[in-house]
């Protein structure tokens, strides 16, 4: 029996949702508010999918993510919090079930319509010139200021930092590669530094 398009989503959404219940419930809350019994213990605090702020994106600055930005972060989990990757733990149709769930959170996927990634250049190669010249618009856009001189991410501002909703959250140790959302390349690194991470004090640079 084929079923029509709007039975097929009802069925994703549907698998989603146990999906959903199951595993992520627990951390990010039924209605998806990031207030699930665990979150008390937990900081950065778990994602509130109501906001629609997302921190892992291909798209600009306060632009949703795509479906593969969310898949990603399902996959690959979030460094340096306790969002795990779930590439091996789950199925491929429930982790693309849990995308198709997570948008019903926010109207702003219904309303705004599908976002366009950015198009990206390539990562400049390493050299001496090139980090002298980082180390120099580190210091006049005032990175130092959250992540300290050393980037150990104990800058001044640091002790003040807060998410959208108010909740503490630390400006990461650059020195620690390992944590850092979103992936640890030279690409992956400028991505971050054009999107931004939405919902934090992070903002995007893409007008230098």
């Amino acid at each position: 029996v084929l079923l029509s398009a709007p039975a097929l989503e009802a069925q994703d959404l549907e698998h989603g949702q146990e999906v959903y219940e199951q595993w992520c419930a627990s951390c990010h809350g039924a209605e998806g508010s990031g207030d699930g019994p665990a979150a008390e213990y937990m900081l950065p605090r778990p994602r509130d999918f109501t906001l629609g702020l997302f921190q892992i994106r291909t798209t600009g600055s306060g632009e949703l993510p795509t479906d593969e930005d969310i898949l990603r972060v399902i996959n690959e989990g979030m460094p340096g919090t306790t969002m795990p990757g779930w590439e091996d733990e789950l199925p491929q149709a429930d982790r693309e079930a849990l995308v198709t769930y997570i948008k019903t959170f926010s109207s702003f996927f219904e309303t705004l319509g599908a976002p366009e990634p950015l198009e990206l250049s390539r990562a400049t190669g390493v050299s001496a010139e090139s980090i002298a010249e980082g180390r120099i618009f580190y210091d006049s856009i005032e990175c130092w200021q959250c992540h300290g001189q050393a980037g150990r991410g104990d800058g001044e501002s640091a002790p003040t930092l807060e998410d959208a909703a108010g909740n503490p959250i630390r400006a990461v140790d650059l020195t620690k590669n390992w944590t850092f959302n979103g992936g640890s390349s030279v690409e992956e690194i400028y991505r971050r530094l054009r999107t931004g991470l939405d919902g934090t004090p992070m903002p995007s640079f893409s007008d230098l």
